[in-house]
């Protein structure tokens, strides 16, 4: 491993040859990111910010003597963990990040890994069940090689399937990394990953056979503001909340991890309206709400959600333990 990198953000002078107006993507933004620069200094570090997020590890090393080698000091200073950059946007947008530099050994146990969605104690978001993608597909792990000959350009380029996005490294003695975020809006969002304590948020299948699930990582408040759910034979002129036996509803309830699959619901809601309904308080530390579509219908609902506290324990619907 070198002992030092040299960091730059100056931008980069491509060869005029077949191209010479064409530049690589993390090119293009090199001025935007020298005013917005992140340094990483937590293991978890959550951002709805775009811009560069710099992370450097230099093991602590203590003076050297015949009882405790240098060498020796400087493992066990090493650690194991896992640390992440937990990246969110706007409902409507999806996370770009470019890895303009890494340098994480794969021969000390560094690892890097990017996530389609975000990871909390084994348990994703979206739900493995519920994204279109297998997992296998969603977490793209990478380090560098350095015994590898010729060297491959240490550049990567990745874009998530919703708003939000995850960025793991295990780094246990020394190494570092340029990721930059950028976010690009998208005009039919399926899953969201609420970052506002207050809001309304509009879900559709857009006539598509597809789960689509908002989820929100506090207990939360939630009404619906307008539904269009199901056939005429299930809509009626007005809402039902007791609608488990239909294949296409929206289910509002909450857990204490990430996966909207496993989650305890508190009711099935379907059929028509264009009023606001009455609002259910679910007190679980992720509140969720997951419309279920099977193709056959263009299904809509505006949800409202705004965070719950103890005043809104008359309106519970669902309180998880602890």
């Amino acid at each position: 491993m070198k002992a030092t990198v040299f960091l730059s953000l100056s931008l980069i002078v491509l060869s005029a040859k077949a191209w010479p107006m064409v530049k690589k993507s993390f090119d293009l933004f090199a001025n935007e990111a020298f005013n917005n620069i992140h340094v990483i200094s937590d293991c978890m570090h959550v951002t709805s910010e775009p811009g560069e997020y710099v992370f450097k590890k230099v093991p602590h090393l203590v003076a050297n003597t015949k009882e405790t080698p240098l060498v020796e000091a400087a493992i066990e200073e090493s650690t194991s963990e896992v640390c992440g950059l937990y990246v969110i946007g706007e409902p409507d947008t999806i996370v770009e990040i470019t890895m303009k530099h890494y340098d994480v050994n794969c021969a000390t146990g560094g690892l890097m890994a990017f996530v389609d969605g975000w990871e909390l104690n084994g348990e994703y978001f979206p739900g493995i069940k519920d994204h279109h993608r297998e997992l296998e597909e969603r977490v793209i792990e990478f380090c560098n090689n350095y015994k590898q000959w010729p060297r491959v350009a240490n550049k990567k380029f990745f874009r998530s399937s919703q708003n939000a996005a995850l960025l793991q490294y295990r780094i246990p003695f020394r190494g570092s990394f340029i990721a930059h975020v950028r976010f690009h809006k998208i005009t039919q969002p399926c899953n969201v990953l609420a970052q506002d304590t207050a809001a309304i948020f509009n879900m559709a299948n857009f006539g598509k056979q597809r789960n689509c699930t908002l989820s929100a990582l506090f207990p939360a408040a939630v009404s619906v503001a307008s539904l269009k759910i199901g056939g005429k034979n299930m809509r009626g002129e007005k809402v039902n909340y007791d609608c488990g036996m239909y294949e296409d509803r929206l289910e509002v309830g909450g857990s204490s991890g990430l996966d909207a699959y496993a989650m305890e619901k508190a009711s099935d809601v379907c059929g028509y309206s264009d009023q606001q309904g009455p609002e259910q308080a679910i007190f679980c530390g992720v509140t969720t709400v997951r419309l279920i579509s099977t193709g056959r219908y263009q299904n809509h609902a505006a949800v409202m959600l705004r965070k719950a506290d103890e005043t809104d324990l008359d309106i519970a619907t669902l309180v998880c333990a602890l």
